[in-house]
């Protein structure tokens, strides 16, 4: 069976959308919210199942937001990119 020139358009169509689709999953996170003294009590928070969206409120107290470099995401999404992902 001969591939025609349809054929290998579609192929790389196909190859293509599969790179786009999966372009960002490799992409490093931020570091992890250190289990340690300080954070102790947002970790307890969100073993008591409140909600992600609530705790990051908490998180300009001491992070200040203004040094964060220029391409880092929504400061007000913390949780995506700063929690295990077991949490």
């Amino acid at each position: 069976m001969k591939l025609g020139r349809k054929d290998l358009i579609f192929i790389a169509i196909v190859v293509a959308f599969f790179t786009f689709l999966f372009w960002g999953t490799g992409k490093e996170l931020g570091p992890f919210v250190p289990e340690d003294a300080t954070h102790r009590e947002f970790y307890q928070a969100l073993a008591q199942k409140e909600k992600r969206k609530d705790l990051e409120k908490g998180c300009p107290e001491c992070h200040q937001w203004e040094f964060l470099p220029k391409n880092h995401p929504p400061k007000e999404q913390c949780m995506f990119c700063h929690l295990p992902p077991e949490s």
